[in-house]
């Protein structure tokens, strides 16, 4: 498969296979998939069926055993290690079921680390992740710390954080499951607004059924391979 211009990433042909003891697990059986700008794509599917490992094959986390993954024009398996680091760090954002913060942070300082670490100069980090925090309707809690925080206030500086240095690609692994019904809607509208750009994918794994609704496309997997791949217009059955 060749990434068009509409597509942010494709995973063609993958194949990924885990050690076990003497012999290998196939997981992932041949799949491919495209990823479209300005559209959020949901990828579902049971327990163990490889949802997870899709996401970190595609995020550049976990190396296919074959097959070829392209984000924003580049081979993944063709980067060098500190040039995958760095692609990841620039186009990729992560927003995950754990919100992941440091405790000892500020909110606004949570959502500048990916900022920093790529090597703008603090205070400017911090104005950047400021901004989308407020957007985010975070403004009144730039200084506070995450304890401070409800679980979808934590969620939303864990989603400022994925979009702070405004990345291509943002991938979500069950992002409302640690939320109430209340809490998860609001969430997803956030991504929706976030995906609702043609210069950016949103990739979400979930076995969330409440939030389909939210979805321009639902990838539907089993067993380690892609069972259908419609758009939410057909709605799917329930996982």
């Amino acid at each position: 498969m060749t990434p068009t211009s509409s597509q942010a990433a494709i995973i063609d042909q993958v194949i990924k296979e885990f050690p076990s003891g003497n012999d290998v697990v196939r997981v992932l059986h041949g799949i491919s998939m495209g990823i479209d700008y300005g559209k959020m794509t949901m990828l579902v599917g049971p327990s163990g069926c490889g949802k997870t490992t899709v996401l970190s094959i595609l995020s550049g986390t976990l190396s296919a055993t074959s097959g070829t993954v392209t984000v924003m024009n580049e081979r993944l398996d063709r980067l060098r290690t500190d040039d995958l680091v760095r692609f990841r760090r620039r186009k990729i954002g992560f927003i995950f079921q754990q919100y992941n913060l440091i405790p000892t942070l500020s909110v606004a300082e949570n959502a500048a680390i990916p900022l920093i670490a790529d090597g703008v100069a603090w205070e400017d980090a911090l104005n950047q992740s400021g901004r989308v925090l407020t957007h985010l309707g975070l403004g009144p809690h730039l200084a506070k710390f995450p304890r401070q925080l409800s679980g979808g206030q934590q969620q939303r500086v864990a989603i400022a954080r994925a979009l702070a240095h405004n990345p291509a690609l943002v991938v979500c692994d069950e992002p409302t499951a640690a939320l109430d019904a209340a809490s998860g809607q609001a969430v997803m509208a956030l991504l929706d607004e976030a995906a609702d750009d043609p210069k950016r994918a949103v990739l979400v794994v979930t076995h969330d059924d409440r939030i389909f609704s939210f979805a321009d496309r639902i990838i539907r997997m089993e067993d380690g391979r892609v069972i259908d791949d419609g758009l939410s217009s057909s709605p799917p059955q329930k996982v």
